[in-house]
């Protein structure tokens, strides 16, 4: 995998040129404002708003382990994500940094490169993808949030919620843009960004791979409207290879660690306080004897794997989070890995959605734990040859299954392998309810929960939203 390093004095310079960027009154400022920042370049905004994307993703969102029963904390912040006390601050800042320097500096992008050079169009389709990624964590995590006027405040400062029917639809929308753009062949820059490093066929593969995923949570609830469009994209290229992961790799150098490293190192001087494995995911890998364990979690005192209910305190008996494995300086920020193409890929044959049937479904299925397995080749949480090949051999044939008995092999699976990757694990389970979770210790719920409230600051701020919402909502997209 390939690492990319943030400069520190870099990421300052850029936060200065973002700051006077967002000064402005509103976006459409650009036309009129004379002075010199408003000429700084596009490719200077995209590492400010890709590090910012995933600084919230990492550490202000990594109470989504909990809700996703991978991770349980047994103290502090994290016990209280383990028992659905959300953190007021974590809350506004991912939904301001989001919407206002991620999102209105994408917009920013576009019109910067429409107006100063209307030739280099693969730049739009760069910023077109990363928005309609942020919309997607977006809507996942809170449901109905604003898209057909979140992006432009000066027009509509009070933006109306859309649906999550309109918000998934919008980002499929906004890729069918982007790889429309990217594939022509016309003389336009790209930027050598931090997640690509400018590869312009990295990009479409991500866009493709982002439309499939939108499109299998919408299948949920309309099969029949999505199936075509499934079908036309088995064949388009997706992300399929480790090597072709979507990610930010952070870096071992000071100040550009991953936000969780930095955390632990920070407040506890490096030694895992808080942070043990939730026992649905536990009990579902010690039952499949998974190889996996050893690099996810540490043993317990008892020489053996066991994990938490959430929002328990009692953990002498339970195993900690490896966090040498799991939690290092450089762990990458997830975007969309090759296993969860596969995956996906094996749900839809499995379901009908696209051609091949159950057959089919078991090649993508066993190819999935494959890329699962082998992401750890070459670190220190490496799964031996010989543990992978019992671990294949280990699965029945999903063909002579029935067909709710093949999806639970392949969406037990897909979650196993998003240990890590909070927001995709939660939200995966929402989809396919795949694993059984219990509802937390001490919490006042009464059911699981599937979103987080608006931030207190959106609730004051504007007339349009949506009121009497509650975490126990269900998604639109749920069965």
């Amino acid at each position: 995998m390939k690492k990319i390093i943030i400069k520190p004095t870099y990421l300052f310079l850029l936060s200065f040129v973002v700051f006077c960027l967002s000064g402005c009154d509103g976006i459409t400022d650009i036309n009129e404002d004379p002075l010199a920042a408003t000429s700084v370049t596009p490719s200077l905004l995209f590492p400010e708003v890709i590090a910012n994307m995933s600084s919230q993703r990492v550490i202000e969102l990594a109470g989504s382990n909990m809700h996703a029963q991978q991770w349980a904390g047994s103290s502090g912040t994290w016990l209280s994500r383990s028992r659905y006390t959300l953190g007021t601050a974590s809350l506004n800042n991912a939904w301001t940094i989001w919407y206002t320097t991620c999102i209105k500096n994408l917009s920013l992008v576009e019109l910067l490169v429409e107006r100063d050079n209307p030739k280099n169009v693969y730049i739009i389709a760069q910023a077109k993808i990363l928005e309609g990624f942020i919309y997607s964590n977006l809507t996942q995590i809170w449901g109905e949030v604003p898209f057909t006027q979140g992006g432009n405040p000066a027009e509509y400062p009070y933006p109306e919620f859309d649906s999550q029917e309109v918000v998934m639809e919008g980002v499929i929308d906004l890729m069918d843009e982007a790889i429309a753009i990217l594939e022509q062949d016309v003389d336009s820059d790209i930027v050598t960004d931090l997640i690509f490093e400018g590869d312009k066929e990295a990009w479409i593969r991500w866009a493709y791979s982002l439309k499939f995923k939108m499109l299998m949570f919408m299948a949920n609830v309309k099969p029949q409207e999505v199936s075509s469009e499934l079908q036309a994209l088995v064949n388009s290229p997706l992300i399929l290879t480790n090597e072709q992961e979507a990610n930010l790799i952070y870096s071992n150098e000071i100040g550009n660690e991953n936000h969780l490293y930095r955390f632990l190192t920070t407040n506890w001087a490096g030694v895992n306080k808080s942070w043990y494995a939730g026992r649905p995911l536990v009990d579902l890998m010690n039952a499949l004897n998974d190889p996996r364990r050893a690099t996810y979690f540490e043993l317990n005192r008892n020489n053996i794997y066991a994990g938490i209910y959430q929002g328990n305190t009692g953990v002498a008996s339970v195993s900690k989070i490896n966090t040498d494995n799991m939690v290092k300086a450089d762990s990458p920020d997830r975007y969309f890995t090759a296993s969860e193409t596969k995956f996906l890929l094996a749900d839809a044959a499995a379901n009908g959605y696209v051609s091949g049937g159950l057959s089919q479904a078991n090649t993508w299925f066993l190819e999935g734990i494959t890329l699962a397995l082998g992401y750890y080749d070459g670190s220190t949480g490496e799964i031996l040859q010989t543990d992978k090949d019992t671990y294949l051999a280990s699965f029945p044939d999903l063909s002579t299954l029935t067909k709710e008995e093949a999806l639970d092999y392949v969406n037990d699976q897909h979650y196993i392998s998003l240990f890590g990757n909070g927001i995709e694990a939660w939200n995966q389970w929402k989809r396919t309810k795949s694993v059984d979770f219990t509802i937390p210790t001490n919490s006042s719920a009464t059911d699981f929960i599937r979103r987080y409230t608006y931030p207190r600051d959106e609730s004051a701020a504007n007339i349009n939203i949506p009121t009497g919402v509650t975490i126990e909502d269900p998604m639109w997209y749920e069965k």
